[in-house]
């Protein structure tokens, strides 16, 4: 059901889009409506389909940095323009994997696209001049194109993609490029506990096709866990082993061998080797201590406001352990912090 936010945002962005868009005609405000609520689940299939249209479309593009690179639909969904991207060096596959990653949790019928073209604040305002062509809307096998004006004067090219990929777009550009560059990208990620550190990285790894190492299976043992290395800012993360089996090998494009810690059982894991991707995503609390840090190429903070981190912590954890967290974890995570100065000016905050 749509609320009346989510109509507001929705009549903003078409105002947006009539003042950069003169000739936009009804066809076209159907269309931002339609997406603004669908979104791109009516387009897609496997991700390397995805990708094959993407890069058949691109192919007979020209860059263009002077275009917009986002424009947002409503709080769910924004449109990635193609030129942009490409004069960014965002890849088709890139592009593909925002697709199809994140959707939001918000879900709309073609009966709410329908209701929101109909009502009556979009005649008023011009957008809408025939209702009587907006039956269309409901048919299951129609879909929505733009007017012949529209594709003559603005020669539109874009996908849709989760609107939440607009905070991160920083780390997705800079990722992008530095791929252009490298034949291994090496991702930190780090931030307070229950930012959704674990959670990002995850959707990072499937946007890059990239693996993921957490600071959690690296934390020192029990035997190790002295008064005088807990007193250490980020002791208590074994730095030194994370950099020598993952971090040094993986940028000198060496097989990485490596053993999980298993805090419970106080006893590594059997070796693993990772597998041979263009981007390791090194997740978690401490990746930013020198002896990690040295080898990144893109350094990421997720900044989640402290409001929303502790209200997860209450949900997630029993008594016991949010208090474990607050006397403990949290002071030795802030000691970290503070005294490495994070997020530093060369780290890219995602809010």
């Amino acid at each position: 059901m749509l609320n009346d936010a989510f109509a507001q945002e929705i009549l903003h962005s078409l105002d947006i889009q009539k003042q950069q868009y003169p000739a936009m005609a009804q066809e076209d405000a159907v269309k931002l409506a339609f997406q603004a609520m669908l979104g791109v689940g009516h387009l897609l299939s496997d991700r390397k389909t995805v990708t094959d249209y993407i890069i058949r479309e691109t192919d007979g593009l020209e860059a263009d940095p002077d275009e917009p690179l986002l424009e947002q639909l409503s709080p769910a969904w924004c449109r990635i323009n193609l030129r942009r991207a490409m004069a960014d060096r965002i890849p088709p596959s890139v592009i593909a994997g925002m697709m199809i990653t994140s959707h939001p949790e918000i879900s709309f019928a073609r009966q709410d696209v329908y209701d929101l073209c109909a009502c009556p604040a979009l005649s008023e305002k011009g957008y809408i001049t025939d209702r009587k062509a907006l039956d269309m809307i409901c048919d299951p096998d129609w879909l929505p194109s733009h007017s012949a004006t529209y594709r003559e004067q603005y020669h539109p090219a874009y996908r849709v993609i989760p609107a939440v990929w607009a905070s991160r777009m920083a780390a997705v550009r800079q990722t992008s490029a530095g791929l252009c560059e490298t034949k291994r990208m090496l991702v930190t990620l780090d931030g307070p506990c229950a930012s959704g550190k674990t959670t990002l990285a995850g959707e990072l790894a499937e946007v890059f096709g990239a693996c993921v190492v957490h600071t959690d299976d690296y934390v020192i043992p029990h035997a190790q866990k002295t008064p005088e290395r807990l007193s250490v800012p980020g002791g208590n993360c074994d730095a030194e082993r994370l950099a020598g089996e993952v971090a040094a090998p993986w940028k000198q494009e060496i097989q990485v061998r490596y053993r999980r810690y298993d805090c419970r059982a106080d006893r590594l894991l059997p070796e693993e080797k990772l597998p041979d991707r263009p981007v390791l995503i090194i997740e978690g609390s401490y990746c930013n201590l020198p002896a990690i840090r040295q080898y990144a190429d893109v350094r990421l903070f997720d900044g989640t406001p402290e409001e929303i981190r502790m209200a997860r912590l209450k949900k997630r954890e029993s008594e016991a352990s949010f208090r474990m967290f607050m006397e403990r974890w949290i002071p030795l995570e802030n000691a970290y912090f503070e005294a490495y100065h994070l997020p530093d000016t060369e780290c890219l905050v995602l809010e």
